[in-house]
């Protein structure tokens, strides 16, 4: 029988609360934790915490005039900003530790949660066809959505997994 994949209609912000980074200090996986997954939350603390070097940081993301969150959505990240949709983390970032080269690109994650939920939508041959115009599986580029990648990105996946277990 063939793998389906239901749209859940998940955001990219709905996997915020946790990210897999790299320590600046030590270059080993450390987390960067947020007690609310939506950036929009005014005055969340984010932690950074890195287990094997004992490295810690706090931070409160800077407000634009009207005392909002400033959010901006790029691959590239920005001092100040919370920066969401690059392979690193949106507060202080820093590189993700889940992201491996697959088919010319980068392939990343942002938790194991994020990861499980790209490896089901990849692996699924009958997927739905209507999805949230603001949805992971909307904003998900070509080369991952074409099944002709999809032994590719799932080995690449798995590659990922194994960091998680490490």
């Amino acid at each position: 029988m063939k793998k389906q994949f239901a749209n859940q209609h998940r955001t990219l912000e709905s996997f915020g609360y946790e990210f897999l980074v790299i320590c600046p200090n030590c270059q080993k996986q450390a987390t960067v934790l947020s007690k609310e997954a939506f950036p929009f939350i005014q005055n969340s603390n984010k932690r950074f915490v890195c287990t094997h070097c004992g490295l810690t940081r706090d931070l409160i993301p800077k407000k634009n005039q009207a005392k909002q969150n400033i959010i901006v959505y790029q691959r590239t990240f920005r001092e100040g900003m919370i920066c969401i949709g690059g392979p690193f983390d949106w507060y202080y970032g820093y590189p993700l530790a889940l992201q491996n080269p697959c088919c010319g690109k980068t392939l990343w994650a942002y938790n194991k949660e994020h990861l499980l939920y790209v490896k089901s939508y990849v692996e699924a041959e009958i997927r739905d066809n209507y999805s949230y115009y603001l949805s992971v599986e909307s904003m998900l580029p070509n080369w991952i959505k074409s099944a002709k990648n999809r032994k590719t990105i799932v080995k690449a996946i798995t590659k990922l997994e194994r960091k998680l277990s490490i």
